[in-house]
């Protein structure tokens, strides 16, 4: 038999880790394989400060990017690929959620690597139309791309990654915007 001491240790013990089982977290974890997110609630590390920021339209939070016949570019994400992963990058997978106002909303959120020795030579140059993607107008809608990298992008050259006007007419937001190492 246990001794009143131990039975009491005991039943503390599984006390304790029932509470703990019944706990629920409130964090969630972010995958392995993020490179960064941006809700644009927060823009360290985000650039170039311009007026692309809005409260017009957002997904999640108060804020959201925009461009439209004002704004050419908006608010982008710049690092070097030495940086942003710690192996080589051989893909990378961009999701987040898109809003077009009208059917003149002809932006496209771009994924761009430049050799910085170089000049800003382009290594790689893509993009996701967003009016291919999305395919409601006033409605948010959820984008994803995979992008495959060439061989020959280094630790050394920069990633940016933003969304371009091209020759939209009326307003395209952008929001809750993930960069992930491609699978």
């Amino acid at each position: 038999m246990f001794s009143s001491a131990t039975r009491f240790s005991c039943i503390a013990a599984f006390g304790l880790l029932g509470l703990a089982s019944c706990s629920k977290s409130t964090e969630t974890a972010a995958p392995a394989n993020r490179i960064t997110f941006n809700d644009f609630e927060a823009l360290d590390g985000w650039t170039p400060a311009n007026p692309s920021v809005t409260t017009v339209q957002a997904h999640s939070g108060r804020y959201s990017v925009k461009v439209d016949q004002e704004v050419e570019y908006s608010l982008g994400y710049s690092n070097l690929l030495g940086k942003a992963s710690v192996s080589k990058l051989r893909k990378l997978r961009i999701h987040g959620w898109a809003f077009l106002a009208g059917p003149k909303s002809t932006a496209s959120l771009v994924v761009q690597i430049v050799d910085p020795s170089q000049n800003n030579k382009i290594i790689f140059w893509d993009a996701v139309e967003l009016a291919k993607e999305v395919k409601k107008i006033n409605e948010w809608s959820e984008i994803t791309k995979e992008f495959n990298l060439p061989d020959n992008v280094e630790a050394a050259h920069q990633m940016k990654i933003y969304m371009w006007r091209r020759d939209a007419q009326q307003p395209a937001y952008l929001d809750d915007l993930e960069i992930l190492k491609g699978e």
